[in-house]
């Protein structure tokens, strides 16, 4: 007998629109998130009130009819989604587009400072005395070999980075 009236006082409950909460309350908060609820914020000053019908409910809505409030509500979240996805993607592409930018920086960075060694070395090669140990032709080629990998460096720098 407990169980049928618990059971019976549901039912009516249930299929009751009129003792359901009509309203949508929406409201952005301190993020910037737009929050929506059917119940009144406490902790929000301001905030929108959508008040909906009781034949426009779930309950009593026929065929053919239209919420425009609730139409609008969702149009609305429908473009800020797409706005919200469009700055995701802008976002990833100029990311992308900084990184390319740093990496050429850095990699500039770095042929420069390798010619930079390179060309000392060269130049110390040249200021070096030659004798009976370490002849003319001897310093020649290691300034050749030296003056391969700079243009070796500027030809092909992954290249020449590769094996470093």
């Amino acid at each position: 007998m407990k169980k049928a009236v618990i059971y019976l006082s549901v039912i009516i409950l249930w299929s009751c629109p009129c003792l359901a909460d009509e309203n949508i309350y929406t409201w952005t908060d301190k993020n910037g998130v737009k929050r929506f609820s059917d119940r009144q914020p406490d902790d929000v000053k301001h905030y929108d009130t959508i008040m909906i019908a009781p034949d426009q409910s779930e309950f009593g809505t026929v065929a053919g009819d239209s919420r425009p409030e609730y139409d609008q509500m969702i149009e609305n979240i429908r473009q800020e989604k797409q706005l919200t996805e469009q700055e995701r993607i802008q976002a990833g592409a100029d990311r992308v587009a900084e990184e390319k930018r740093s990496s050429y920086a850095h990699k500039k960075e770095r042929i420069e400072a390798e010619q930079k060694r390179l060309q000392e070395k060269i130049d110390g090669l040249k200021k070096r005395l030659t004798g009976r140990a370490y002849s003319q032709s001897l310093k020649n080629a290691q300034i050749g070999e030296i003056e391969k990998q700079i243009d070796k460096l500027n030809n092909s720098p992954d290249e020449y980075f590769q094996g470093k």
